[in-house]
């Protein structure tokens, strides 16, 4: 369980670009962005895990930050490659589709660690315009969570909110 909680903290910060110019292709523009990050879900074999009883892995994760940079969603290979770093972690993306408003993702990460295995279904879901986005990763699938607790269905979600504050 504490390597998934930990893969899902690193999914939810999702990197700024730290490129110079604004890409014109990417909607979310280049500036000095406030994000904050929240637990949406948590439930083990359907028990909803919230508040007091969230592992600290997912109460470490919550907060907000200011950085400069851009958000980068038009990428499918950069935001993979980011994910599986991020979670220590081997992720796919099936599909990765980008239009003006939104970008959705799917696909598979295998999340190892010496207390769990997760090969969680991955999907990914982003609101976007020039000054806002809200970022949504879901994880679900069954983990071994060792000979004490056994299998059990896990789904977890994040939710990032970005904001652009003003020019970098």
């Amino acid at each position: 369980m504490r390597t998934a909680s930990r893969s899902l903290a690193a999914i939810a910060l999702l990197a700024l670009a730290g490129c110079a110019a604004d890409n014109p292709d990417n909607i979310p523009e280049r500036g000095m962005w406030e994000m904050e990050t929240r637990v949406g879900t948590l439930t083990v074999s359907g028990m909803s895990i919230t508040g007091d009883q969230l592992p600290p892995e997912f109460k470490a994760m919550e907060g907000s930050e200011a950085k400069c940079g851009e958000p980068l969603f038009t990428e499918p290979d950069w935001q993979r490659r980011d994910i599986s770093r991020r979670t220590n972690g081997s992720c796919t993306l099936d599909t990765w589709d980008v239009t003006a408003a939104r970008v959705t993702g799917t696909g598979r990460s295998e999340l190892r660690g010496s207390d769990a295995e997760f090969e969680p279904a991955l999907r990914v879901t982003v609101e976007q315009s020039p000054t806002y986005y809200k970022a949504i990763i879901a994880l679900e699938g069954t983990a071994d969570l060792g000979a004490e607790l056994g299998r059990r269905n896990i789904r977890v979600s994040a939710i990032q909110e970005g904001r652009r504050i003003g020019d970098c």
